[in-house]
């Protein structure tokens, strides 16, 4: 089987809720979402997404992604895609960045490899070791009262794990935080994340206003790995990294400095191939282990399934399903149901229907010259 052509699709994956907000005064009404479908000589085609988080989230674009895209697609022409490590290392001998499109390529091949031998992604990455993974939602900054309300929405859906967004000032975010955990059940999962927003003073600031009664993990409070570690180490709070993890390294580091969970984002490590080996490793630490990505929807939502359900569910912090929080859907996958839980298909490759093209705009189309 050989790699024939890739097209590069295009579209806006906007959110249900209005505006979605982060720490610095970062705000979004949706990303556009760049798609790829990947066709082979055996007609077995292999689809993926991915939408990066603005230009000031990682040092990653929209626009750059497509610019690597098409550099790196010329490359791959050829190759068997039912190959993703070696497909990897060709993209890695070409080019030091692009892991946004080096993601999509790797999960497109995810799919074709699933599909040409009939079983799902999760079960080619060592099986489905749960079947009802825990879907997470975002409550942003609000005043307390409008969080409170968004909280509640939120466990009226079923939901059970909730991320909550700081960051900015340190006392304002641990009052609506401490308002927060106080009307929820003990039973849901809470942290706080920063998004790298904040300096060591400004994180032990938080921590000590938080007080001592209210106990939730907290991630990525400062840019670094080391000033993380030393929250953690100051403050006894369970610390999660996102944004300073990219490789190995880093998560034996961060596990040496005390660090107890990760968030994956498949596109921040350059996809699927290279997330299983880090889950694998944070598994094998014994730490937590939250999958998720930068945006998207539908097909986002299917590629995070097939890592978090081949993940051990007493390492399984939670699941980004940006389904339940964006539109729209361009192919048919399984959704949160009243519990909170969402169960992994057992479709062929990642997991999703027939994609949905006519709601897609074709950007570029990339074959052998």
């Amino acid at each position: 089987m050989r790699i024939t052509s890739i097209t590069a699709f295009s579209y806006k994956a906007k959110y249900n809720h209005g505006v979605y907000t982060m720490s610095g005064g970062r705000t979004s009404d949706g990303q556009p979402s760049l798609v790829i479908q990947i066709r082979t000589d055996s007609g077995i085609s292999g689809w993926a997404e991915n939408a990066p988080l603005g230009s000031d989230y990682l040092p990653s674009s929209y626009t750059g992604e497509i610019a690597a895209l098409k550099e790196l697609g010329p490359k791959i022409i050829g190759l068997d895609p039912r190959a993703p490590a070696a497909i990897g290392a060709v993209m890695d001998r070409a080019m030091m960045s692009g892991m946004a499109a080096k993601s999509v390529i790797d999960l497109a091949c995810w799919d074709i490899l699933g599909k040409s031998v009939g079983l799902p992604t999760h079960v080619l990455l060592g099986g489905c070791l749960s079947q009802e993974l825990p879907a997470f939602a975002v409550v942003g900054f609000a005043e307390i009262p409008t969080a409170i309300q968004k909280t509640k929405d939120e466990l009226d859906k079923g939901v059970t794990a909730l991320q909550l967004k700081v960051g900015d000032d340190p006392l304002v975010d641990a009052s609506r935080v401490r308002a927060i955990r106080e009307v929820l059940p003990e039973s849901v999962e809470v942290w706080a994340d920063a998004n790298g927003s904040w300096n060591l003073e400004q994180a032990l600031i938080f921590a000590r206003a938080l007080g001592q009664d209210i106990t939730i993990a907290l991630e990525q409070p400062c840019r670094s790995l080391s000033d993380c570690a030393e929250v953690g180490r100051r403050t006894g709070l369970p610390i999660i990294l996102d944004e300073c993890v990219f490789t190995m390294a880093d998560i034996t580091t961060a596990h040496a400095a005390g660090i107890t969970g990760v968030n994956i984002k498949l596109s921040r490590v350059g996809g699927l191939t290279k997330a299983r080996i880090l889950r694998d490793a944070a598994v094998g630490l014994e730490m937590m282990v939250t999958v998720d990505d930068t945006w998207g929807c539908a097909l986002t939502t299917a590629q995070n399934l097939q890592l978090a359900a081949s993940t051990r569910p007493d390492r399984l912090r939670a699941v980004d399903c940006f389904a339940e929080w964006t539109n729209p859907l361009i192919a048919e996958i399984p959704r949160m149901r009243a519990n909170g839980r969402i169960v992994p298909t057992s479709l062929p490759g990642n997991g999703f229907g027939a994609v949905n093209v006519e709601v897609l705009e074709p950007l570029f189309h990339i074959h052998p010259e």
